[in-house]
């Protein structure tokens, strides 16, 4: 049986950690590679490491800089923030990144999810889904900063006929509150495509993961705030839904005392 998978996300200004609250207000955190060095000693099951100002400011990610984060990592690293061109790609590829996360090309230019995944493999391309309420059109929608007004699962769909592996699906509502899952969100983003989503945004600790596995038929769920901010640990949130019936993989080292 396939396993569940708990995911730390670390996002990056290009110098620093940071943290953000509802996309907005980053909080400087501290050095990703020790971030990453940590999290590696946790036998976490994967990690995802984005620069989120790279895009904003027109620059490329710091490539010597994530070398030496994914150095330290010897789970699959998913690595995201500037990406372009397939040579972006390939350059995040050769230098050991398992995965891609794309997000402001997969809004302006679907062509290039397509391009991608044929020449890599849609195994490596995942996508960034950023969605927030509208009270105004009474759905979710994507959270951009590019023009783009289209529902959630539209995209969804979108980006995965493209040829998209996998969607990491944000909720910007619930970012950085500490405030559980957003199921509904993630219940409808599941029903419109058949490939890989992991939910993001809003976990304070085991009990809201196993609120959200129980409610939607997910594999894969992420969290920031949750390793910043309390004592837990993914091990803690994998003995909890194990305890409970949802296979993940526990090791008994991945257990101490979590990330600052």
């Amino acid at each position: 049986m396939l396993k569940i998978r708990i995911i730390p996300v670390l996002t990056f200004n290009g110098l620093a950690l940071v943290k953000t609250k509802l996309f907005g207000n980053p909080r400087m955190l501290g050095n990703p590679i020790q971030a990453a060095r940590v999290f590696n000693s946790r036998n976490v099951d994967e990690l995802v490491f984005t620069d989120i100002t790279a895009t904003v400011q027109n620059r490329k990610i710091n490539l010597p800089f994530v070398r030496e984060v994914i150095n330290e990592c010897f789970m699959p690293v998913t690595i995201g923030g500037g990406i372009r061109t397939l040579d972006d790609i390939n350059d995040l590829l050769k230098i050991g990144a398992d995965k891609v996360l794309v997000k402001s090309m997969a809004i302006t230019n679907p062509q290039f999810i397509q391009d991608a995944a044929t020449f890599y493999g849609n195994q490596c391309i995942s996508v960034a889904v950023d969605a927030q309420w509208s009270e105004e059109r009474q759905q979710y929608m994507v959270h951009n900063k590019l023009g783009l007004e289209e529902e959630v699962c539209a995209f969804a769909r979108r980006v995965q006929n493209a040829g998209a592996g996998e969607i990491v699906l944000t909720s910007v509502d619930r970012d950085g509150t500490l405030s559980g899952f957003d199921t509904r969100l993630v219940g409808l983003v599941l029903d419109a495509v058949n490939i890989p989503v992991v939910a993001v945004g809003g976990a304070a600790g085991p009990e809201d993961f196993l609120k959200l596995f129980r409610e939607v038929p997910i594999k894969a769920a992420g969290s920031s705030s949750m390793f910043y901010y309390t004592q837990y640990t993914s091990y803690d949130v994998k003995k909890l839904l194990n305890d409970e019936g949802f296979p993940a993989r526990v090791i008994p080292n991945e257990s101490g005392e979590g990330q600052r």
